[in-house]
């Protein structure tokens, strides 16, 4: 049945049936939770953005506000997987990874440094 996770056990005749459920490389599941890690760049994190984020239960467009923190948990109500005994399903959590360039052009290196002068005059830019 849905929901079910290792170490449910399932009566069949006169057999108990043990589930294994092997663990998946993109969902991580905690009870009826699942928890993926979303990578985005970190002009998208400084400016926001909406993301296609895969659930078990298909794809939902998430909203990622500017000035989103390295981290940050970004919660998808009942998008987990549904409970045994019943009761809705359980949520998806999205942890939001930032990219950090390795090599950046001279433009970009120029923009970066044009950005950190101004962030100087302020008191603080987080």
């Amino acid at each position: 049945p849905p929901g079910v996770d290792s170490g449910s056990r399932i009566r069949f005749g006169n057999y108990d049936i043990v589930i294994d459920v092997l663990p998946d490389k993109k969902f991580h599941r905690e009870g009826a939770d699942i928890i993926t890690e979303q990578d985005i760049p970190f002009s998208q994190a400084a400016l926001g953005t909406e993301l296609s984020v895969d659930t078990v239960q298909g794809p939902v467009t998430l909203r990622i506000p500017s000035g989103t923190q390295p981290e940050t948990l970004f919660r998808l109500r009942g998008k987990g997987v549904p409970r045994l005994r019943g009761g809705g399903n359980g949520d998806h959590y999205v942890r939001i990874k930032i990219q950090v360039p390795k090599t950046l052009t001279k433009r970009q290196k120029e923009l970066l440094e044009e950005f950190e002068t101004e962030a100087k005059t302020r008191k603080s830019w987080f």
